[in-house]
């Protein structure tokens, strides 16, 4: 129900939902309203419920993140440094984000930025087309350079060099024409590697699966199961 709310932008209705519960909500309750109010950009009521499901789980990293995430976009720094320190306090650090692709009954592994695999040339060569071709679509974001938020600081969020953009370059050039490319990611997608699998799987007319911590998602003809909301 609160996923629904959600998805319909009813935040007020959804938070009054879990304080009139007859049950204790518990930190996947609360997570639901989370991930509300970071698909309608509400960080106040973000915030109240990071700090709801903290208080049930003080190591849930996840939490941590999507909130810094939230204040990285809104060019807030302050509490972006806030959160990581915090995190350190507690003895926390944040899941190194990879990505795996199955090819030929192999299981490869890619970080972000990865140039460990035998063919990064290759791979990059069909990145640097794939960015070109897909750049060119006025509603897709930047994805090949930096969002300015502060003269002094800037904060990448180029989908370029992710892991999940470099498995998915690596399973179109691996797996036979026409087959879906089916990524595994242990966190969850960024909203830049989504927008961009949503333009790759268009443009190369390939049926294109991340399945990542939270959900599958089905990448076809330019478009996600997901509806963009996950």
């Amino acid at each position: 129900m609160i996923d629904l709310l959600g998805r319909k932008g009813n935040l007020d209705q959804a938070k009054i939902f879990i304080e009139e519960m007859s049950l204790v909500p518990t930190a996947r309750i609360w997570g639901s309203l989370l991930t509300a109010s970071r698909n309608n950009r509400n960080i106040e009521l973000a915030e109240l419920a990071a700090e709801r499901i903290l208080a049930l789980e003080h190591d849930n990293t996840g939490c941590y993140v999507l909130l810094s995430n939230m204040y990285a976009e809104a060019g807030r720094w302050e509490d972006v440094e806030r959160i990581k320190s915090l995190m350190r306090q507690r003895g926390l650090e944040k899941t190194v984000g990879c990505s795996f692709v199955e090819t030929n009954c192999r299981l490869y592994r890619f970080i972000n930025q990865d140039r460990s695999h035998v063919e990064p040339n290759t791979i990059y060569a069909v990145l640097d087309i794939i960015l070109r071709k897909i750049g060119e679509d006025k509603y897709v974001h930047s994805i090949t350079k930096f969002r300015p938020l502060d003269l002094k600081r800037k904060r990448a969020s180029s989908a370029a060099s992710h892991s999940v953009i470099l498995a998915i370059c690596f399973g179109l050039i691996s797996t036979k024409l026409r087959s879906p490319v089916v990524v595994r990611k242990n966190t969850r997608i960024c909203d830049d590697c989504h927008i961009a699998a949503k333009k790759i799987s268009e443009m190369s007319k390939r049926e294109i699966v991340v399945g990542d911590s939270k959900v599958f998602h089905h990448f076809i003809d330019g478009s996600c199961s997901c509806g963009d909301y996950w």
